[in-house]
This record gives structure tokens, sequence and C-alpha cells, in this order.
């Protein structure tokens, strides 16, 4: 069963790996704004998964229900962004415009990180698991916010502001269950 779920797991921790920005150079606003739309697709499009690692590891329940959450919000945000791809063929989140070896790179970081998530089990599992979603959630809601920034579309462009908050408060939440468990050693 693990072997069958690998694939998925590169495909989940493929969000971790689209949070390094590529180094390409700047493209016109328009195309700039179409390659974002498809980055953010495919971030939304591996989130909108992550769940699906718990039902091989089984976590306890406050992170279990963060990570749903996460899932759910993220595969709102992906049929929304879906339905304007289908009104707006100018829209289109297949081609994400980075250079071979940035794809390159991030699918190397995705392999790895599936493979530490698959093997690791308790509060490793939990801690990588938190940190990239951590990551994910940070990018997500940054990239989500720059392209509302030069969204002319005025329902596109609220969705993408509503999408950056809500990620946001999802990090946050993350945040929270990481320093719930850390501790600092005691001073003598």
């Amino acid at each position: 069963m693990i072997l069958r779920l690998l694939p998925l797991l590169v495909v989940l921790c493929g969000c971790a790996s689209l949070h390094e920005t590529s180094t390409q150079s700047p493209a016109p606003p328009s195309s700039t704004s179409a390659d974002s739309y498809a980055v953010l697709f495919d971030l939304l499009g591996d989130e909108k998964d992550v769940s699906k690692l718990l039902i091989i590891k089984r976590e306890r329940a406050e992170l279990r229900n963060l990570i749903r959450e996460i899932a759910r919000r993220c595969g709102q945000g992906h049929e929304e962004l879906e339905g304007f791809g289908r009104t707006d063929s100018s829209l289109n989140l297949k081609a994400h415009g980075l250079p071979a070896i940035e794809s390159e790179t991030r699918a190397a970081i995705a392999k790895t990180k599936a493979k530490q998530l698959l093997t690791e089990s308790g509060k490793e599992f939990e801690l990588r698991l938190l940190i990239t979603q951590h990551e994910a959630l940070t990018y997500g809601a940054h990239l989500a916010a720059s392209i509302a920034k030069t969204e002319t579309n005025p329902q596109r462009a609220q969705f993408l502001r509503q999408l950056s908050s809500d990620l946001t408060a999802l990090e946050q939440r993350v945040t929270s269950l990481l320093l719930a468990s850390y501790h600092w050693p005691e001073r003598r």
C-alpha cells in the first residue's frame, strides 16, 4: 500500500517545493499574471490532497483536523480557479512558465520530502508535515496577494484577497500548533 501512495506523496510534497521563487527574467505583466495563476493552481492542487497522507499515518486529532481544514480550503480555491480558467480562455492554469531547472529542483525537493514523510512517524512526522504546511501556506498567501495587486477582474481580485487571508489564518494555526509543542530548556 505504501508503494502505491509514493506517487501521491511526491505530488503532496510538491507544495513544499513551490516556495522558492523563480530566477527567470521578469515577463510582461499579462504573462507573469497567467504564469502566477498556474503556480497557484498547482499549489492548491497539491494542498487539496494533503489530507490523504493521513490515510496511512495515524496522528493526533488536533493535527488531523487542521490538515483536513487546509485540504478543504485549498480544494475550494482550486475549484474556483478552475472555474475562472473555464470562463476565461486567456487564463492557462497548466503553463507555469518556470525554467526547466526550477521545475527539476522542485521535483527533487518534493521527492525528498515525500520520502521523509513516508519513513517518519510520531513527532518527527508531525513536525515535518507542519513545516511543509507552513511553507506552502506562507507561499500561497503571498502569491495570491501579489496576483491580486495586478488583477483587473474585480471578482478574481476579491477571490485572491480572500484566499490570501484564509491561507494566512491557516498558517497561523500551523504556527500555533508548532509553538504549543515547543519548549524552552530550563535555565540553570
